[in-house]
């Protein structure tokens, strides 16, 4: 590029990058509500406005030709990472509905990939807001702003990152006896990318079918985050134990959280309860002890809520004060995290106490 091209470039770079900074925070956050009102969950969207710096060395850069500052595509990038490969998809549908698209300098990189070449690559699209948009006041002086927003899942991103930092962009440039391993390392990737969305849909798919399998096969159902979810959402005999410890603690029942059910699931497994047959089995035997272990043990208006399933907690209780053991109950104490690390002993001592209680010896 002719030096002057470039100096003319740099110049209206420095008068319009106030307004480009501006126009790229807009974006992302419109990027951010437009992800969120289509229910689109993402690891990540970051944005970056090119500094003087690397844009002087784009302009100067052999077969690059720009005559003014709008032919630079990226002065304003975004960038929003996936979790999957199959929702790269997902985001461009939005991008395009909710965008005007440069079709001539967007690209879909991955297209691009030859099957014998190393690499991994993502969507790329150049983008000002639409028509609709620009007739908000809060758009209207972006109206000769654009972007360009890439779009790659977090194994197409971890690839670009590192591939970038080694230093080799072009096939040729890298050794020949290195090459091959790039494209085991690319083909791997990839594998990975497919197997994720497979996990993730049978994932999916089990959580549809195992309620169908509780009522018909319990004993085959392990005791996991779904199925334990799954029994607590329809057995009534868990939702009537969880109405009566609500009633005892003066709080009601709420829906479960994530680590809620992953820590129930957990110390299930430490009673040793694998199945959910197993489970109700237990429930059904213990359900008195279940709520008498309950009042003693619970001080009334403590907690303002409990969540769905609170009352297998209390049959962990039981199960574990049936033992007997100050050992048994020091160990699941300490290892459920129950309370302070200083009353690991008393709280121990505490379930021998109100399991003898409730059992007559």
């Amino acid at each position: 590029m002719e030096k002057d091209a470039a100096t003319a470039i740099i110049e209206e770079y420095e008068k319009q990058c106030k307004l480009f900074t501006t126009f790229t925070e807009k974006a992302e956050k419109l990027i951010r509500d437009l992800l969120k009102e289509n229910h689109l969950c993402v690891h990540s969207v970051t944005s970056r406005v090119k500094d003087k710096a690397k844009l002087h060395s784009n302009l100067t850069q052999s077969g690059k030709e720009f005559s003014k500052l709008s032919d630079v595509p990226d002065i304003s990038g975004l960038r929003i990472i996936t979790y999957f490969a199959d929702e790269v998809d997902s985001i461009a549908e939005m991008v395009e509905k909710e965008f005007n698209v440069d079709r001539k300098r967007s690209v879909d990189k991955r297209e691009l990939l030859d099957p014998d070449r190393f690499g991994y690559l993502s969507l790329h699209y150049i983008v000002k807001l639409s028509a609709s948009r620009l007739k908000l006041t809060e758009y209207r002086r972006f109206a000769n702003c654009h972007a360009e927003i890439q779009i790659r899942s977090i194994l197409q991103h971890a690839w670009a990152e590192i591939e970038h930092d080694l230093g080799y962009k072009s096939k040729y440039a890298v050794p020949r006896d290195v090459r091959r391993r790039f494209s085991r390392l690319a083909g791997l990737l990839e594998i990975a990318d497919d197997e994720f969305i497979q996990i993730r849909d049978g994932l999916l798919e089990y959580e549809r079918n195992v309620p169908k399998e509780i009522v018909e096969a319990p004993a085959s159902v392990l005791i996991d985050k779904a199925s334990l979810l799954s029994f607590i959402r329809t057995n009534s005999l868990v939702q009537e134990l969880d109405r009566k410890i609500a009633s005892i603690a003066k709080s009601k029942i709420r829906e479960h959280k994530g680590r809620f059910m992953d820590g129930l699931v957990d110390e299930l497994r430490y009673a040793r309860l694998r199945t959910i047959a197993e489970l109700d089995s237990k429930l059904c035997e213990e359900r008195e002890k279940i709520t008498k272990f309950a009042e003693l043990w619970i001080t009334p208006s403590k907690y303002d809520e409990l969540g769905a399933g609170i009352s297998l907690f209390y049959l962990i209780y039981v199960l574990i004060g049936k033992e007997k053991s100050i050992e048994k109950a020091r160990d699941y104490i300490t290892t459920s995290e129950i309370g302070p690390p200083d009353e690991i002993e008393s709280n121990a001592e505490k379930i021998i106490s109100i399991y003898s209680k409730i059992a007559g010896s």
